[in-house]
């Protein structure tokens, strides 16, 4: 039996933002807050908003953003996780929150629900949740000059019955009363938004699916998310949307005057080799320098061959493939460019991939990643015996590799074969190496 998969680049491009008169040479910081809470202690829990914050902090990281992210965050965490996105926000150029959880409405003023909130009357709110206003005043205090907001938080109302005077289905009516400001609703004010029933909830299907699509403004995108989900939720949910936008944002890049529109590029079929009926035992070098990772998709390790060692304060160790930061980076540790040195993914159980997601490179800023060596054709092999050659694009974009039909495997492992030069060093580095599961 022969086992292909399909090699697809994310078109991940370049934040494009057209700021207004004056703003050249601004800073071109980017940073998002994303939140997704589902186990809740005391209401019903939410399946979907870890999985939809996961999605979410992926597409960003891809597209250049230092994201702060918070799954199934306390109220402790998730005013850790306000403060450092608000230092980071100060005079970017693009500031993003998203929040997927439960949301309430309480005489008019819309509240976020840590999972350890515990609301027996409504003046438990205060102590207890975080005011969507808050949000959008650090937005506005940061300075930062786009300020987008996305709410994935009317699912339903979790609150007791003995609370319901004063209490109104789905969120509030927020204004974007600052310029620059975007405030996007999964539905119209009032109405309540459906958890899906896939591993994501519509609205941020919807939104991750388009959101890097090229010469598709951001007004333009949002009405085309309000139409998928108007479709796929058979006319029953409608999102909402206020702005006050000053200027054009391309999440997806936009094309240059004359120049041809953007493209997706070419699908690579890659053959692999039959699969074998036993799983190979890992490889040997798995154990010397490793971390552990866990989430709603299950648990697995990640080892590396070799890493460098710490320099002016910075660590380089596996652990930095999986922490969703681009500021961070796995780095090989060996003389030379690192040309054999490897990366294994062992799971905690046989598992069903459906392919893997990677961001090559030290993708912390362009000229981080032009001075340190790529990877430009690495081995993939899984412990069924299969085994590929693929070629990866020298940039600082994510790309997805996913398998024509999920494979069963205990370890997913990459080499390095060739690799892009660096302008100043011979160190290879990987920023991002995450499985994706079918099961």
């Amino acid at each position: 039996m022969i086992v292909r998969f399909k090699y697809l680049v994310s078109i991940l491009c370049v934040l494009l933002f057209t700021l207004p008169p004056g703003a050249a040479g601004a800073s071109s910081e980017r940073v998002a807050l994303v939140i997704g809470n589902g186990a809740y202690r005391t209401m019903s829990a939410l399946r979907n908003p870890p999985n939809d914050a996961n999605l979410m902090s992926r597409k960003l990281s891809g597209l250049g953003f230092d994201v702060v992210r918070l799954i199934d965050g306390n109220k402790v965490a998730f005013a850790a996780a306000l403060t450092e996105f608000g230092r980071k926000a100060q005079g970017a150029d693009v500031a993003i929150v998203y929040y997927a959880g439960h949301g309430v409405q309480v005489n008019g003023r819309n509240w976020l629900l840590p999972v350890d909130a515990d609301i027996i009357a409504s003046t438990d709110l205060p102590g207890q949740a975080i005011k969507a206003n808050d949000l959008l005043e650090i937005m506005e205090i940061s300075g930062a000059r786009l300020k987008l907001v996305f709410f994935d938080a009317c699912r339903n109302n979790p609150l007791p019955r003995s609370l319901s005077r004063g209490t109104s289905n789905g969120l509030a009516r927020l204004e974007a009363n600052a310029a620059g400001m975007m405030i996007a609703f999964a539905t119209a004010p009032g109405d309540v938004a459906l958890d899906g029933t896939g591993n994501n909830s519509p609205f941020t299907e919807a939104l991750a699916r388009l959101i890097d699509t090229p010469d598709l403004e951001v007004r333009h995108l949002m009405g085309k998310v309000r139409e998928s989900v108007y479709v796929s939720t058979g006319q029953r949910q409608l999102p909402w949307l206020n702005e006050a936008l000053i200027g054009e944002f391309y999440f997806g890049g936009k094309s240059e005057p004359g120049a041809a529109p953007s493209t997706p590029p070419k699908t690579a079929a890659l053959a692999l080799n039959s699969p074998q009926t036993a799983h190979a035992p890992l490889p040997r070098f798995a154990g010397r320098h490793c971390a552990s990772a866990s989430g709603s998709g299950g648990a697995f390790d990640v080892c590396a061959s070799s890493m460098l060692d710490p320099q002016l304060g910075n660590r380089y160790g596996p652990n930095n493939l999986f922490d969703g930061k681009l500021a961070t980076a796995w780095v090989e540790g060996v003389s030379g460019n690192g040309a054999g040195e490897r990366i294994v993914l062992s799971f905690d159980r046989p598992r069903q991939l459906a392919g893997f997601e990677i961001v090559n490179g030290y993708a912390k800023n362009r000229d981080i990643f032009g001075k340190n060596a790529r990877v430009r054709t690495a081995r993939v092999t899984l412990s069924s015996g299969d085994t590929q050659v693929i070629s990866l694009p020298d940039t600082m974009r994510a790309s997805s590799f996913s398998f024509a039909q999920p494979v069963e495997t205990t370890w997913l492992e990459l080499q390095i074969e060739t690799v892009f030069p660096g302008s100043k060093y011979t160190d290879t580095a990987v920023s991002e190496f995450v499985p994706l599961f079918a099961d």
